[in-house]
């Protein structure tokens, strides 16, 4: 077991995995959470689910179970929202969301940059579709489907972008990737304690790879390594939302991110609430739920 706060909510917290609906080929939500990725040395499983109100881990690497929890179930303390009363009022209606995560800066460029500009099915397709050209399948005990882990930073550096190319992303993104990958097998990307520590210079850094900008770095950050105040200017599903809460059809670019100046010091933090509140949470129990 891994110790969680009494309020932690498994399913609010991983409701970014249901909302692509069975398309990535890393994760799943049937109930509680599928995971497989890359271990220091071997590919790792791990099956995670609430039971008695207590979060239950099991795979084939328990020693590093509570820091996966940490790193990907976002388990410590949340960050402190700001003073913007439709934020506060969406965090006492999701009570429990932690900042779900890849858990490292390279899994956040390679899936902010596969979804620059397509909708949230679209990205997880092409995710699939790349990790199947590099990837070996995993089984996992008591799931009748099959996983494949994103590619390691090395094998993408070794891929030919023409290859990358025919998960759907456009030549330019296959060649940012293999260069992003490249940079990250070279061990040239901030390890996460040090991109979390100052998430500003670790901006600058990453937008110095090709086709990354706000966008994506801030993306990277968010959804890599679950960093507290990463906001995704220009985010079309986030304007969405936010016009869904604050109930204003007119709200424009501009004004949210006047908006969410507001929301300081857990921009990432109130951008997850925003997006649980307009796409769902998925059932707590049972079958995934897939149109």
């Amino acid at each position: 077991m891994v110790a969680v706060p009494a309020s932690f909510s498994l399913a609010r917290t991983c409701a970014p995995v249901w909302w692509s609906r069975g398309r990535l080929p890393d994760l799943e939500w049937s109930g509680g959470l599928v995971w497989v990725g890359h271990g220091p040395d071997h590919l790792a499983r791990r099956r995670a689910m609430v039971v008695d109100g207590r979060l239950h881990v099991t795979g084939d690497a328990p020693e590093s179970d509570a820091a996966w929890a940490r790193e990907v179930l976002g388990v410590r303390a949340l960050a402190r929202l700001g003073d913007d009363p439709t934020i506060a009022r969406l965090a006492a209606r999701h009570p429990g969301t932690h900042p779900f995560a890849y858990g490292s800066l390279y899994a956040g460029l390679l899936t902010s940059i596969i979804g620059q500009g397509v909708s949230v099915a679209a990205a997880a397709t092409f995710q699939a579709r790349l990790a199947r050209s590099l990837s070996p399948p995993v089984s996992v005990a008591g799931d009748d489907r099959q996983y494949w882990p994103l590619p390691s930073a090395h094998d993408l550096a070794a891929a030919d972008p023409a290859a990358v190319r025919t998960c759907g992303v456009t030549g330019r993104r296959a060649a940012a990737l293999v260069a992003m990958a490249r940079h990250a097998a070279d061990g040239d990307l901030p390890a996460t304690s040090v991109a979390l520590a100052d998430p500003v210079a670790t901006e600058v850094m990453l937008r110095e790879l090709p086709l990354v900008g706000p966008w994506t770095a801030r993306s990277a950050l968010l959804w890599g390594i679950g960093a507290d105040d990463a906001f995704p200017p220009g985010d079309a599903a986030l304007l969405r939302a936010a016009r869904h809460a604050y109930d204003d059809d007119g709200l424009d670019q501009r004004t949210l991110e006047r908006l969410s100046e507001g929301w300081r010091p857990a921009r990432a933090r109130a951008a997850r609430l925003l997006w649980l509140d307009l796409l769902g949470t998925p059932p707590e129990h049972g079958p995934d739920e897939r149109p």
